[in-house]
């Protein structure tokens, strides 16, 4: 059934007729609340990836989110049974923050699961230990191949052996604790040099035991032009199969981000999805009115309705809602896997 469906959303006339119905979604369906929340715990960052927007696309100001912010936030879900994730996998290095066991424990003890995307460098051995005896739900860690010259040619300013040692005490760690969370997914991108280490590098994530290794499509970046673009097309993979874009795509007229998560960027002005990096949409703070009134107001949803029609300048070149190969994943918790 899943594969009947790709194949449908591979022609035009599906996203036809959805645009068309996107139209007359009514002002009902904007006020459930999202099933993510996407906090930026900070958009500081210690490394200098080539097409991440963090270096080169942010103009707002840097800073750090604070505890009472998130606090507020979270408590205004006390007495919902089906909470939002909270995730941490905006913009910068969420690890950056020194209060994200605080941040992890919180949302745990509040019923929340928690998410981290981590580029590991910060992982020393006494957050590791935080972060595990927080209750952290899931957490990525991204190692971009399993020899130095793969993993530094994307991750610059990364030290290979020293991050891939942080992710071995981690999950060591993990075990040492006897604790069944967080579930651990090594996030690699594909490139020109890791898909020539698939195998190795999944022998390596299933033998420290990461349950799930994620290989994602390389995204050349929704804010870059079209010279950054040439200047790293050498980190695209060899292998067609492997593009993020591919020469058939169809326009994809509706995304469905806006309804399925937000963001809230680390002063409190909210964000329409995780690929508004510089805040274009202009969405208010909550800190005046709070987030489930920000979130239900009639300036937000209408913002909301113009990005699932994709009617914000963001939207056209967005390399996430028009990508056509997301990657693939492979279960390291069964016996064997292809």
């Amino acid at each position: 059934m899943r594969g009947f469906w790709q194949a449908i959303k591979k022609r035009q006339l599906f996203w036809d007729i959805a645009a068309m119905a996107g139209r007359f979604l009514p002002a009902s369906h904007f006020r459930k609340l999202p099933g993510v929340i996407k906090f930026e715990s900070t958009n500081v960052c210690n490394l200098r990836c080539p097409v991440c927007p963090t270096n080169f696309a942010i103009t707002r100001p840097r800073g750090f989110l604070d505890f009472e912010l998130f606090k507020h936030v979270l408590d205004e879900f006390s007495n919902l049974g089906k909470k939002p994730m909270i995730a941490f996998s905006m913009t910068g290095e969420p690890l950056l923050n020194k209060e994200m066991p605080r941040f992890i424990e919180y949302a745990s003890q509040k019923g929340h699961r928690t998410y981290i995307s981590t580029n590991a460098t910060q992982l020393d051995q006494e957050l590791s230990d935080k972060l595990i005896r927080a209750g952290l739900s899931t957490i990525h860690l991204a190692l971009e191949g399993i020899k130095k010259e793969s993993h530094e040619a994307y991750r610059i300013g990364s030290d290979f052996d020293q991050v891939k040692k942080n992710m071995e005490f981690f999950l060591a760690k993990k075990k040492q604790l006897k604790s069944t969370t967080p579930r651990v997914v090594i996030q690699t991108l594909l490139t020109s040099f890791s898909e020539l280490e698939i195998d190795e590098i999944t022998a390596w994530a299933k033998h420290h035991g990461a349950d799930l290794i994620a290989f994602k499509s390389l995204s050349m970046g929704s804010y870059t032009d079209h010279g950054k673009k040439n200047e790293y097309s050498y980190l695209l993979p060899k292998n067609p199969r492997f593009l993020r874009a591919k020469e058939t795509s169809v326009n994809r007229k509706v995304c469905r981000r806006p309804l399925m998560e937000t963001v809230i960027y680390w002063d409190g002005t909210l964000g329409l999805c995780c690929v508004d990096f510089n805040g274009e949409c202009a969405l208010p703070n909550i800190k005046e009115k709070g987030f489930m009134a920000t979130w239900k107001s009639k300036e937000v949803i209408r913002a909301r309705k113009m990005g699932v029609l994709k009617r914000h300048g963001l939207c056209a070149g967005c390399s996430l809602g028009g990508a056509d190969y997301g990657g693939f994943s492979v279960d390291l918790t069964k016996k064997s896997h292809e």
